[in-house]
């Protein structure tokens, strides 16, 4: 996921896990990072779709809430996501989020958060340390009649979880269409013919040994070059 990180003043620097390039390529996909710092395009007609990836927490005050001790964001990265996906969704690209990237969705379109899901499974052994990035630790419920059920299957599965937080109040024109164990919504996507969807766990980490992770980009990809492909300044190119 984005990450920033600190070595000495002025020196941020923020990365893409490859685990993400890779499963883009994979899916035929060529990435094109944008990152905070740069002026958002303000025409995305060249682009087949936006990513929208895990990072940090998105500020509370987007969704009417003070902070919790436990919230980390980054306000640039709100800055620059938040208006990528505005123009995204004005342009009619595909969207597909993973983890902030739900939480971002969610709020961009009026929900809101759980700034600290204290008892949610989590990336972690009993005795607090970190687990492998691409081990499942819970199951997710699928709804057989969502796009996400479509892509994925709705037979049994089990994910991973890298998340302190989550959706507390949908976003009123989102469905909910997966969720964990215990309740949480872990998938959401806007009804209709438009491919505008989110996971919470981290299908790029899955997608190596999960031939259902990598459908999750397959389908993206699908519906990247049909919108490319759609596209009169596309085709005149």
């Amino acid at each position: 996921s984005r990450r920033w990180e600190e070595d000495g003043p002025g020196a941020a620097l923020q990365s893409l896990n490859q685990a993400y390039v890779s499963a883009l390529q994979g899916a035929g996909l060529v990435p094109l990072l944008v990152t905070p710092g740069d002026a958002p395009p303000e025409d995305l007609s060249g682009f087949g779709g936006l990513l929208l990836p895990g990072g940090p927490d998105v500020e509370p005050w987007r969704y009417g809430a003070e902070p919790d001790p436990t919230t980390d964001p980054a306000p640039e990265s709100d800055a620059l996501e938040f208006s990528l996906l505005e123009r995204a969704r004005a342009q009619g690209l595909p969207v597909l989020g993973i983890c902030r990237g739900l939480q971002l969705l969610n709020v961009g379109l009026g929900g809101s958060l759980v700034q600290d899901l204290e008892r949610h499974p989590r990336q972690r052994d009993p005795e607090g340390g970190r687990l492998a990035r691409d081990r499942t630790v819970h199951g997710l419920s699928l709804d057989p009649g969502s796009r996400l059920g479509q892509v994925l299957g709705t037979g049994p599965m089990r994910v991973n979880s890298m998340h302190h937080q989550g959706i507390d109040r949908l976003a009123p024109s989102l469905a909910a269409c997966a969720w964990a164990d215990d309740g949480l919504v872990e998938g959401v996507e806007l009804p209709g013919d438009e491919f505008c969807l989110a996971v919470q766990y981290h299908p790029e980490e899955l997608a190596p040994s999960d031939p259902r992770s990598r459908a999750l980009f397959a389908a993206f990809a699908e519906a990247c070059r049909a919108h490319l492909s759609s596209a009169p300044l596309a085709r005149a190119r």
